[in-house]
This record gives structure tokens, C-alpha cells and sequence, in this order.
């Protein structure tokens, strides 16, 4: 059916005269970015309700999409052929089919005057794209060339394993940095700073400025004060223009609930001192949105003003809980459900476990590295198996005091099955804690 232009040519006098429906409001027309070319067609897209939406013509003429159309009057349904791909989509309604499996949609298509028109989000991202929203330029950029990005924390002294293999990393958050109550901006350590932050450079790895707080009165002492967000913020902000980096990694937990508003004025704030150019990534908790318990992310805000949202997606079991597994996939595949629900995919980054938990019978769990471990295994019997319901390993021993253990952590067959999450959900890419621990099981996952 391709390249039948008396088809096209019929398909879309049809369309031209089919009466409106709806009235929209398309006193600005965002532009598209295909790849890093700006498409130039007529008549332009329109925006409905924050979202773009173009015109069908627009599906078969442009030369990375190149499909076929087809209308239905009786049903006012449009389908399309493109890209290996059959999308079907009715005036009005908000429920599509993409080969044949029903898929929702935020804006229903509609027709305008006397044009019918889609959503390009749903469009794109459901023949393969990654899409994201430039709001400087007013612009879409869509890519059928998806690559995820490595974001790594680089935390005391991990330069061997960086070294390594920074082939793989995209993005490092150099967390040096702690702060205070009172916002200031202090060295919790400093490691070999200016040959790691040339090497980056080098290498073209985008160095962010990564600062972290975890004390509860803390964190409220100094998101309730505006002159100790000021302060900080100062701070961080003449770091990132004095030594060059990139961007700023927050990473504030145990926040007070009750403090919610303050963390995302503060991030507010501090996006707007920055500027476009710099990049602001936010770590935040996971979650299902089945929790009762609350939390002080806002999830939704911080997904608006922050350029990247690093998802915690670990410690389902942790430190002082029974054992279990780190990540179960089960819950990990929730939690990316919920996330991209609330958060731009392309913002989302899922954070990967590289470390696991030893528990003893009758004490609190301590953390297990891959190193670790393998000493472990020196020194007594371990008996390893595989749990099929969360994707996950474990590993039981006795030791000399007669106490039995339970280890909890990942390989490379259960981070895979993480790793596709991010994939196949077509998320900004993935996270990790951290640089160091010696796990090399997700570099030969990642050089797959």
C-alpha cells in the first residue's frame, strides 16, 4: 500500500473536509526536532492541554515516518502504517490500539479546522522514540535512535574501577559534598579532584556537582528557611560556575513529610539559579503508589522542574527488615509503572542495587559488596539459589558461632531483567550506587 499517492491524496481531501468537532486554542505552534532536524510542514502542530498534537499529513509526509493513512467516516477512526508498526485511533476517544492491543491515551485525537490531528507523544514513543520537551525552544525533539544514559555516583575512592570502565558512563555525580542547617556547602572528602574532573572531561562524561544531607532536623532547619535555601544555593551555584560541572545532583532523604512543599520550592529555586544550561537531577524514594506511608517527594512537581529523577528502585528489604530481596523485579516493574505515570520518562532514571544484605539470625543486616562476598564464600560453606519470583539470588551459610545467614543481592541474569525495564519503557536510562563496590556484574550487563 506504500507510495500509493491517489490513496494518500483521497485519504486526506477527506479528512480536509470533515467537520470540526472541537474548538482549540493554537495561538503558539510548537516546533519538531527529528534527530536534530528542525521539520518545517503545513499546517503546523497545535498544543491541547500541554500536549503537541499534528496533523496526520504530517505522519505520511515526513520522510522518518513515511506511513500510510487511513480514514473510516462511519467509525471517524484513523489508522496508520508506519514503521512496522499499525496504530488505530478514534476521534474523541482515548483509547487506541497499537497491533492490535488496546493503549491509553492523555488527549484524545480531534479534528481542527478541518484537519484531524494526534498526539505526536503517543505517536513517536509507540513507533520507538524517545521524546522530550525543550520548554526554552518551545520544541519537541524526538530520536528513533534510543540511547540510555549511565548515571553513576562516584563516592571516596573508586578511580580504578571508573577508569575502567568509563566507557560506559554518561553521567558521574561527584558526591564530595554534604551540607548543612544552615546551607553550607562543606567537603565531606576529596579525591584526586582535578585529575577526575580532566579526565571527564576527556572523555566527554558529564561531571555533576553531587551533594547529599540525611539528617532529619537538618534537612527541616534548612528547607523551612529561605536564607538557608538562599545560602546553599549561592554556594552551590558558584561551585558549578568556579570548577565547570555540569550540573547538581541533590540527594536530601528522611525529609519530614510534613516538609514536602519546602524540598520542592527549594528545587524550584535552585533550577532557576542554574539556569536551562545546567542540569538538575534529583534522587527520590521509590514507590508503587500503593504506599500509605507519606513521603516529602512531590513526585509530580519535582518530575516538572527537575531535569533527571534518580528512582531509588532498592531496599524493598534493607538493614533493618526480614530478609529478602534487594529489588524484587515484580516491584520494580511497579515502580516504573507509577513513575512514568507521574514523571516524563525521559527524566526517569532507575537506580540499580550494587550491593546486597547480610542477615544474621536475631541481628540487624549489614551491607554485602561483591568483594564481600567472595570472601564469604572463602571462608565458610555457602550454598547459593535463585528465587524466580523476584528475579533475585541469595546465598545461606552457617558461621563458626553456629548464627545462620541469609545474603540478599543481584547478578548479572537479575540486573538484565532491570535493565530492560529502563529499556523497554524507554526511560532516560539508569542509576547507580555507586562506583567502587566492585561490582562488576552490571559492566559486563551493561557491555551486552
Amino acid at each position: 500500500m506504500r507510495g500509493q499517492k491517489a490513496v494518500i491524496v483521497l485519504m486526506i481531501a477527506m479528512l480536509m473536509f470533515t467537520p470540526s468537532i472541537l474548538p482549540v486554542s493554537a495561538d503558539i505552534s510548537p516546533s519538531i526536532c527529528i534527530e536534530g532536524q528542525l521539520r518545517h510542514f503545513q499546517p503546523g502542530a497545535i498544543l491541547l492541554g500541554g500536549r503537541t498534537m499534528v496533523p496526520v499529513r504530517f505522519v505520511v509526509e515526513d520522510p522518518a515516518l513515511q506511513g500510510t493513512v487511513y480514514w473510516d467516516g462511519l467509525q471517524r477512526k484513523v489508522a496508520m502504517d508506519c514503521r512496522g508498526r499499525y496504530l488505530e485511533l478514534v476521534i474523541g476517544r482515548k483509547e487506541a490500539k497499537v497491533d492490535g492491543v488496546a493503549r491509553q491515551l492523555d488527549t484524545a485525537p480531534l479534528i481542527y479546522k478541518d484537519r484531524t490531528y494526534v498526539p505526536l507523544r503517543f505517536l513517536a514513543e509507540n513507533l520507538g522514540a524517545t521524546v522530550s520537551w525543550d520548554s526554552s525552544k518551545q520544541q519537541v525533539n524526538i530520536s528513533f535512535s534510543y540511547h540510555p544514559e549511565v548515571f553513576a555516583y562516584y563516592y571516596y575512592t573508586p578511580w580504578d574501577e571508573f577508569s575502567a570502565n568509563a566507557d560506559l558512563f554518561t553521567d558521574i555525580a561527584l558526591r564530595w559534598f554534604i551540607t548543612d542547617s544552615r546551607g553550607d556547602l562543606i567537603y565531606e572528602y576529596q579525591d584526586q579532584y582535578q585529575k577526575v574532573m580532566q579526565y571527564c572531561r576527556e572523555r566527554g562524561i558529564q561531571a555533576h556537582l553531587g551533594v547529599a544531607l540525611m539528617d532529619k532536623e537538618a534537612l527541616h532547619s534548612l528547607l523551612c528557611d529561605p536564607a538557608a535555601r538562599r545560602n546553599l544555593i549561592k554556594q552551590l551555584n558558584d561551585k558549578v560556575a568556579a570548577d565547570k560541572y555540569d550540573g547538581v545532583n541533590i540527594d536530601f532523604e528522611f525529609i519530614p513529610s510534613t516538609d514536602a512543599a519546602y524540598f520542592t520550592q527549594f528545587l524550584r529555586e535552585l533550577k532557576a539559579a542554574l539556569g536551562e544550561n545546567k542540569m538538575l537531577s534529583v534522587a527520590v524514594f521509590a514507590r508503587t503508589g500503593k504506599e500509605n506511608w507519606p513521603v516529602a517527594y512531590q513526585y509530580r512537581e519535582i518530575g516538572k522542574i527537575a531535569d533527571r529523577v534518580v528512582v531509588m528502585a532498592y531496599d524493598h528489604s534493607y538493614a533493618d527488615s526480614a530478609p529478602g530481596p534487594v529489588a524484587p523485579l515484580w516491584w520494580v516493574k511497579d515502580v516504573t509503572a507509577y513513575m512514568i505515570s507521574t514523571i516524563p520518562r525521559e527524566k526517569i532514571l532507575l537506580g540499580l542495587p550494587t550491593y546486597g544484605y547480610n542477615w544474621a539470625a536475631g541481628s540487624r543486616a549489614v551491607t554485602v559488596t561483591r568483594p564481600r562476598l567472595e570472601e564469604i564464600k572463602r571462608k565458610y560453606r555457602v550454598e547459593g539459589g535463585f528465587d524466580t519470583a523476584s528475579m533475585s539470588p541469595y546465598y545461606t551459610y552457617t558461621d563458626e558461632n553456629g548464627k545462620k545467614h541469609t545474603i540478599w543481592m543481584e547478578n548479572e541474569a537479575s540486573l538484565a531483567e532491570k535493565l530492560n525495564q529502563a529499556t523497554n519503557n524507554r526511560l532516560g536510562g539508569i542509576a547507580f550506587w555507586r562506583i567502587g563496590n566492585g561490582f562488576d556484574d552490571l559492566y559486563q550487563v551493561l557491555r551486552h
